[in-house]
This record gives structure tokens, C-alpha cells and sequence, in this order.
């Protein structure tokens, strides 16, 4: 029979699964004090708050982003509130509940193994009126955007979506990472399947 070489992810899947002979092996108490941060910030940018967007009437349509409809003179403020909702629906904070030690719990609504929370959000503008071209970051905590890169980074985007058409029909795209060291804190090797 032929030598069958692996996949480097199906041998990392078959090294990192849970079998009753080596789950107890690979169990270490965590170290509360290398935890990381639930929460990654941007000191340096301009500030765009997202929460008075959420004020006001939601709309009875069966869009969860759609708010009430606009008047013709507020076409910003009803695009403000729909990318307002777009970030809190898909990755903002649902919840903050206090545990007998007064410590903050926070949940989100983007799903998440262990409430370990490793995605982060950002959003790449090719200019609008509303947002200069350039690189934002969602600050889940504050529920705001963070414009930390000034520079014009849609032609990095399009070169990294090997040009992609949908990329020439918009002028905003969101853009999903994750900090793995959040869930391989608690899971250690087998963070990274969460």
C-alpha cells in the first residue's frame, strides 16, 4: 500500500481532539492572571460613537437592520443607525452580568466557545460621506469605531479578495479576525479550533 501522507489540519485535528485517555492529561489549572483581555482597544484615532444610533423606534420590518425609514433630510443619521446595528447585531455586547466577586462577565452576540470571545471586527472604507477612506476598528466595549489607519487600504483589500467584483459595487467592507490566544489561553493547543 502507498505511503498516505496527512494533512497538516487533519493530524493537528487528530493531536488536539478529546479522548477519555487524554483529556485528563491535558487538563492545567488556569492562571487567572495571564488571562487576556476580553476586549482589545486602539488608544490613537479619531472616535466615531455608535450608541446614540441606537436610540429611537426600531422598525417593524422584518429586517433587523432596517430602522424607521428616513426623511429625506437625515439619510446619514439612517445610515449611521443601519451599520450601528449591523456591528451590535453581529458581534457587540449583549449582556454584563457581575459574579459574586463583582467581576464582569460581558457577553456578545457572535458566538463563542467558552465566552472566551477571540473575533474582532473591523471595517475597511473606500470613502464615503460618512467615513473617510481608511481602516476602523469596532470597540465592542464602547460600541464605537476607531479610525486608527488613515492610509487608503481598498486596493490591499481588492488585491487580498483576488479582485473580486462585489469589491467595485461597495464602498464599505467588514472584515472578521480573532485574537486566538483568548481561547488557547483555557484550551491551550485546541484554542484554535474554537
Amino acid at each position: 500500500m502507498a505511503d498516505q501522507r496527512q494533512s497538516v489540519a487533519h493530524h493537528y485535528h487528530q493531536r488536539t481532539k478529546y479522548h477519555p485517555e487524554t483529556i485528563a492529561q491535558s487538563a492545567k489549572p488556569l492562571d487567572w492572571d495571564s488571562q487576556p483581555s476580553v476586549f482589545k482597544e486602539y488608544k490613537v484615532g479619531a472616535t466615531y460613537s455608535l450608541k446614540k444610533f441606537m436610540a429611537g423606534p426600531f422598525s417593524t420590518s422584518p429586517d433587523p437592520l432596517d430602522p424607521v425609514a428616513p426623511s429625506p433630510d437625515s439619510d446619514q443619521a439612517y445610515q449611521w443607525k443601519r451599520l450601528s446595528r449591523l456591528l451590535l447585531f453581529s458581534c457587540g455586547l449583549t449582556a454584563k452580568l457581575l459574579t459574586t466577586t463583582r467581576t464582569p462577565v460581558y457577553f456578545r452576540a457572535v458566538p463563542s466557545a467558552g465566552g472566551l470571545y477571540p473575533a474582532e471586527m473591523y471595517l475597511i472604507s473606500r470613502g464615503t460621506p460618512y467615513l473617510a477612506p481608511g481602516l476602523y476598528h469596532y470597540q465592542v466595549e464602547s460600541h464605537s469605531l476607531i479610525h486608527f489607519w488613515d492610509s487608503p487600504v481598498w486596493s490591499e483589500l481588492k488585491r487580498a479578495c483576488f479582485w473580486h467584483p462585489a469589491l467595485e459595487n461597495t464602498h464599505l467592507a467588514l472584515v472578521t479576525t480573532a485574537i486566538f490566544f483568548r481561547s488557547a489561553w483555557r484550551y491551550q493547543a485546541r484554542g484554535y479550533r474554537r
